[in-house]
């Protein structure tokens, strides 16, 4: 499965950066990294193995060892969160398209089309 998250978080990451498909690319990458926090976080606030995940090794367990090794994942699923309810609005590539779309009809945003 390594190449393959890897693969998804490249291209859905490039999309991202680019503005297109962003909410797509957020909903993949959303996918993704509650799958790494179920998968490596929730062992360690339980304090043991959890399904057939695994327990790194840590000097401490339970809830703040667990926020303390998770703060990246939750910044990144909160960022995703905020990508996928806002969308990338008039920064994106998506946005341009349309913008030169509209242009192109000979429309402007304040005239609906005919």
């Amino acid at each position: 499965m390594g190449p393959f998250v890897g693969a998804c978080e490249l291209v859905c990451g490039a999309l991202l950066i680019i503005g297109l498909l962003t909410r797509l690319a957020a909903i993949v990458l959303l996918i993704d990294i509650s799958v790494a926090i179920v998968s490596t976080k929730i062992p360690v606030l339980l304090g043991h193995g959890f399904w057939s995940f695994s327990l790194m090794k840590l000097p401490r367990y339970g809830f703040w060892s667990m926020m303390h090794e998770a703060r990246t994942d939750f910044s990144m699923w909160l960022g995703l969160l905020f990508l996928l309810i806002v969308d990338a609005e008039k920064w994106s590539y998506d946005a341009a398209i349309t913008r030169a779309s509209v242009a192109s009809q000979g429309t402007t945003a304040s005239q609906p089309p005919r």
